[in-house]
This record gives C-alpha cells, structure tokens and sequence, in this order.
C-alpha cells in the first residue's frame, strides 16, 4: 500500500519507511531469506509466485492472463541471485511499468510489495550489482525514480550512494550524444537518449534534492532526435539497431509509462518512420522483442481497435511458451538480459491492453 500524501514531513515519512523497510526484512528472517518458504519452492519470492497464482487460477481474460504467465516467469527468473544481479535495474523498470497505464489493482499491488522487497533484497547486494564509476553510478540514477514512485525508503540508499559513488563526478553526456548524432551511431543514440530520459525522470521525481545528479539536458536531446535521419535500410546490418533507436525514442518521450505521449516533431518522425517500417518488421525482420516495441510504440499513437495493432498482438500471444516467457533458443542461450527482455517486452505490450 502506498503511503498516504498526509504526511508532508519528508523527514517524518522517511523514517517511518524506513522502520517499515526493515521491519518487513525482519518479520522474513533476513535480506537472504526474504519470502523462502523452503522445500523446492523459490528462495525469495514465493510470496508473490503465490499471489500471481491466485490471480491467473481466476483469470478468464487471454491477454491478462498471458501477461500474469509472463510475469510470473520472470518473478521465478530473478528468484536466482546472478540473475538479479545482472538484470536488477532492468527488472526494477519492467516491473514499475506494470504498476502504470491503469492496471488492474490486485496486479498493482502484487507488483508494488514485490518491488519493495527487491530493493530491500538488492541493498546488500549493490556493491556487487554497481561497479564504483560514472557509468554505474549512472544506472544506480536510473533506478531511483522507481524507488520514489513506490516510496522506498531513501537513506539506506544516499548512504550507500555517499559511501560508493562518493568519488564519482557526474557526467554531462550532451557533447557525446551530438557526436553519437553526427555519426549516425544508432546503439549509442539509444543509450543515450534512454539515460536522458532517466535522469529526467529522476528530476521529475526530485530525486537531486538527495543525490548529485548531471544536468538535465532532457528536452534539448528529444527536440534533436528531429533532425537525426534514419539512413539505414532493411538490408543493412545498422538496420537494427535504427529501429532500436526509433522505438526508444519514444520510450524516452512517455518516460517508459510514466507520462503521455504527445505529439511533437520528434514524436512524429519516429512515429511515420515506424509506421513505414512496420510490414517489414512484422513479416520480414523475425525480431519478437523489436516487434513488441513497435506495437508498445503504436498503442501510444493509435486509436483502440487498429486491424494491424490486433493482429499483431496476436501472434505475440501465440508466441508464448508454456512456461509463461516468450523468446527464441538464441535469446536463452545469452546472457541473463538477452534471456529476460523478450518477455519483458512482450508483458509490458499486454498490460496496455488489460483493464
């Protein structure tokens, strides 16, 4: 449950969070056996893996429960600490998304304890996760807007940031992604433009009341992404990593959820690029996690009930496995990222969809 607006004492609400925090990790044993229930079952999350039970065993909606399946696959994924370490900041925003675009409440609330709970099992953790250097302190940055959003208690955090990160001097990335633009270097583009879409989202969140962060060159980066031409056509390798760049765009512009999309010339060069693009991702690319972006991207444009957006988010649904994760034998054969973002992918498509 999240903490009323009432308490307009941030000081007085951090700390009641923060007895919260570690009264939750107490009542479990410890952060190593949060929610182990022993006898085969996960060692942390059997907890959630049982509520997400309940909720898919009274399921009657295809989408829905798809999306419960995927959800749980990745619940049960992350349960392995390498897993969790290797994909924590990525997981953290996959799940935080679930909990936007109006979802239903038992799904929210599952989501949110879970979310709460990984960062009380992460905190010990997150010497191993965050390497002590610019780039890492940069994805530490990038999760703090998901602690905000669901009131994590934020001093165990500064501590480890002042104690980790305290040698660390932010860095302004505008002259690289000029550079990244000039060289029509699509890969960096998209880090990039995602790491300007945290860090404003870290603003939004007021997250620089508590930590150092970079400036927030936000709104210059996307209002550029205008004059950034996609050159790269189907038969070129650069390809890929265009459509990556486009579909991240817009990710960029709705704050992974967090905001609405509005139109802007930006929001519609990306968006008439996808829509040419389209047909040959969808029949011609074989690119499952592209094609759930592309569709993600679409959902935020388009009116409810487009033929192609259905049809689509069809063959997604009949590209799910039976253990609830959707990808290819090449995606499971990589590393815990390659392995996780199919499914992410495909879940956070799905949930638009469900009320």
């Amino acid at each position: 449950m999240f903490f009323p607006s009432c308490f307009k004492s941030r000081r007085f609400k951090n700390i009641c969070l923060f007895l919260i925090f570690f009264q939750t990790i107490l009542a479990c044993g410890s952060f190593e056996t949060l929610a182990h229930s022993g006898g085969g079952q996960l060692h942390y999350n059997q907890v959630t893996i049982d509520s997400l039970d309940r909720e898919i065993a009274q399921c009657s909606d295809e989408r829905y429960l798809a999306a419960l399946r995927g959800v749980r696959w990745c619940v049960a994924f992350c349960d392995d600490d390498s897993k969790f370490d290797f994909t924590f900041s990525n997981y953290v925003t996959m799940l935080d998304e679930l909990t936007l675009h109006r979802p239903r409440q038992a799904l929210a609330d599952i989501v949110h304890t879970l979310i709460v709970r990984e960062f009380a099992r992460a905190l010990p953790r997150f010497p191993t996760i965050f390497s002590p250097d610019a780039d890492a302190y940069e994805d530490f940055i990038s999760i703090l807007p998901v602690a905000y959003h669901h009131q994590v208690p934020v001093k165990p955090l500064k501590d480890f940031a002042s104690h980790h990160f305290g040698a660390v001097t932010p860095i302004d990335r505008s002259p690289e992604f000029r550079q990244a633009a000039k060289e029509r270097d699509y890969d960096r583009l998209t880090d990039l433009v995602v790491w300007a879409a945290f860090l404003n989202m870290a603003y939004r969140w007021r997250v620089d009341w508590d930590f150092s962060l970079p400036p927030d060159n936000y709104r210059t980066v996307m209002a550029e992404c205008a004059s950034i031409p996609f050159t790269a056509r189907f038969d070129q390798d650069i390809y890929h990593d265009q459509n990556y760049y486009a579909t991240h765009v817009l990710l960029a512009l709705n704050h992974y959820g967090q905001s609405p999309l509005i139109a802007s010339p930006t929001a519609d060069k990306v968006f008439f690029y996808l829509a040419g693009n389209y047909h040959t991702v969808r029949h011609r690319v074989g690119d499952l996690d592209l094609l759930c972006e592309y569709l993600y991207c679409f959902r935020q444009f388009a009116p409810e009930g487009v033929q192609f957006i259905s049809e689509g988010e069809q063959y997604i649904l009949s590209q799910q496995r039976e253990d609830g994760s959707w990808g290819t034998e090449e995606d499971f054969a990589g590393d815990p990222y390659d392995q996780l973002h199919p499914t992410w992918t495909a879940i956070t498509l799905l949930i638009q969809g469900t009320r």
